[in-house]
């Protein structure tokens, strides 16, 4: 890990959360008791794609807390027999906001974490100040048109994936090259998210840490009518972030679904679907700026 991401580690404090289901963990840059802004990740990554961010943050500020979702990065696993559906990930993050008693929250959110944290903002937009989504705006809905095949899938993908594990690699090095295939931003921000994204199993292998049930396929989507009806609840401004060369389906999303919220400012930045990472000053900036207002 680059040095300067090595200090800003270390500048964290790790955190966790009881629910019902288990212990959703987390890392926080100032007073975890003064939490001023969330910071949740998109499918497959965890905590550490706001290191860039979080290098730039000061602690004077109050705390800016990064979350790893249920079976990502550090937190639990779901329990056997239970499945990581999109609207437990918004049940997740509503419960934390109401048993903390969080309050004047900057909720920000990276693709999944994006899709969730306007989904979660209908529900309470009274607790927080601002909404910021980055590569995320409304969701994927479906109006029943492929229900049968939708329902049939995430069956079957279920059922695929009970038991399933990754494969394993002798060196780290080897689990950062397999995410670089699937990546499109650069080795040493792949790096650290691999860092705590992996870990050294018994056999001293390196290992994913997520659980391979969450590569299951959703068996059920929204309809746009609902979805339309949420993003109509939401209060609280919002600010959409783009990365210029970024997730194709944005753009149609805002010209479909724009119109339900009331205050919504879209931004382009240089980078791609990881933007937040490539280029973390202008997000550290916003950020300070709406805590400040």
């Amino acid at each position: 890990m680059a040095g300067q991401f090595r200090e800003t580690l270390a500048a964290a404090t790790a955190v966790s959360y009881k629910l019902p289901w288990g212990t959703v963990r987390g890392l926080c840059w100032g007073d975890p008791k003064k939490v001023r802004v969330i910071c949740t990740h998109g499918w497959l990554d965890n905590a550490h794609s706001f290191l860039p961010i979080a290098h730039h943050w000061s602690r004077r500020k109050g705390g800016l807390l990064a979350l790893d979702w249920a079976g990502h990065g550090l937190s639990d696993h779901r329990p056997p027999g239970t499945h990581y559906h999109f609207i437990d990930y918004a049940y997740d993050l509503w419960t934390l906001l109401e048993q903390q008693n969080w309050q004047d929250i900057v909720l920000v959110g990276h693709s999944m974490g994006g899709f969730v944290s306007n989904v979660v903002a209908s529900l309470c937009s009274q607790r927080l100040r601002h909404l910021l989504l980055i590569e995320a705006f409304g969701l994927l809905v479906s109006d029943g048109e492929d229900a049968h095949q939708q329902l049939l899938s995430g069956f079957q993908s279920r059922q695929k994936l009970s038991g399933s594990k990754w494969r394993d690699y002798s060196e780290l090095s080897s689990a950062v090259e397999a995410r670089m295939k699937s990546a499109d931003f650069s080795q040493p921000l792949v790096e650290i998210l691999v860092q705590r994204g992996c870990y050294r199993n018994p056999q001293g292998r390196w290992q994913w840490r997520a659980d391979p049930r969450v590569k299951a396929t959703s068996p059920y989507r929204l309809p746009a009518s609902t979805l339309e009806q949420l993003l109509q609840q939401i209060s609280t401004p919002i600010t959409l972030i783009r990365g210029e060369k970024g997730y194709d389906k944005v753009e149609p999303a805002i010209a479909r679904w724009g119109h339900c919220v009331e205050q919504l400012n879209v931004h382009r930045v240089a980078g791609g679907h990881h933007v937040h990472m490539e280029n973390p000053e202008p997000f550290a900036r916003l950020i300070a700026d709406i805590t400040a207002s």
